[in-house]
């Protein structure tokens, strides 16, 4: 019946103008234990440490004494909405002399930096442009705690040494929820910045959502509130597929483009094309890649933002995103 299910929903998205692709690990099948001492270990997501695109906090927990251990916040469950397993997130606290340190349940991109008190966010994304974060959840507040998910889509600025903000969207939950409930997080991309392709990605779930995952210190919430995840989607503009692990690095210019754009990979791959799309998903023109730096005629593209895939045979190895302004 679950699958039955899954399927309707499945074709009425796609019914709906979408198409959906898997965040990696999104469905929290893959999961590894890390030994901290004796019998004492903790999950982790991914398979090993070099496949772990989404992480969480419980790195703390490897915190050797006196300062440590800190507390566990993600664990594997199999009380999942779909598949074997799911992710709990429950938030806790870390007694750092002389006070206590509110620390979130937390999964997403974002890398621990317990010297300085902070998580590092984002993985590298050249291009992508999702349009919707998707999951399902339950939610077991304490004391009128909040939950949340979030997607930021930032790129590097050289001139100002910041990131800009290309797009964003966020879900805030207050309701304790008891049955496995889906959440969609609308990403809005603001002028001017929405004519940018982002660099990197950023998703986050997080059981407490007073958190600031630059700065431990202020993060607020209370111990214990809890959040079930499972099946975590990136949904695109129909007919288009973009690659969060690119499997080859690309860069398009100019960007905006007029009637020519250099699209340059990061090595040579052999029979290599590169397929268009509009912001309707409908295929626009298709380029054979002959070289590591190729000029894309694109003069008969009419104004407006469009999508590339970098494909050898079937398998994308990369995606990304231009605009077209004559």
């Amino acid at each position: 019946m679950k699958k039955i299910l899954l399927l309707f929903i499945s074709l009425f998205l796609l019914n709906a103008g979408f198409s959906q692709s898997n965040v990696p690990n999104g469905n929290f099948e893959n999961w590894y234990q890390v030994s901290v001492s004796g019998s004492s270990s903790y999950w982790q997501l991914g398979s090993g440490k070099n496949d772990n695109w989404l992480t969480t906090l419980n790195e703390l927990a490897s915190i050797a004494p006196p300062l440590g251990p800190g507390p566990v916040t993600v664990y594997r469950t199999d009380s999942s909405n779909f598949g074997s397993y799911a992710a709990r997130l429950t938030s806790g606290s870390f007694f750092v002399n002389p006070t206590d340190i509110f620390i979130p349940g937390m999964l997403g991109t974002a890398t621990l930096d317990f010297a300085n008190i902070r998580a590092i966010l984002g993985r590298p994304c050249a291009g992508c442009k999702p349009l919707h974060f998707t999951g399902y959840y339950q939610y077991y507040p304490v004391n009128g705690d909040s939950c949340c998910a979030l997607a930021l889509l930032t790129k590097w600025n050289s001139s100002s040494k910041k990131r800009d903000t290309i797009g964003y969207g966020e879900q805030v939950i207050r309701d304790a929820v008891s049955i496995y409930t889906p959440f969609d997080v609308t990403i809005q991309y603001n002028y001017p910045s929405s004519s940018l392709s982002p660099d990197t990605m950023t998703l986050l779930v997080v059981s407490s959502a007073a958190f600031n995952l630059s700065n431990f210190m202020a993060c607020k919430g209370s111990v214990g509130s809890t959040m079930y995840i499972d099946d975590l989607m990136l949904e695109y503009p129909a007919g288009i597929q973009e690659s969060v692990m690119p499997k080859v690095s690309v860069n398009v210019f100019p960007n905006p483009a007029q009637n020519a754009l250099t699209m340059e990979l990061g090595e040579c791959v052999e029979n290599a094309i590169a397929e268009i799309f509009n912001a309707e998903g409908k295929s626009m023109a298709t380029f054979v890649l002959p070289d590591q730096k190729n000029l894309l005629p694109v003069n008969k593209l009419a104004d407006g933002i469009y999508y590339y895939q970098v494909r050898k045979g079937e398998k994308i190895l990369n995606s990304g995103s231009f605009q077209i302004l004559k």
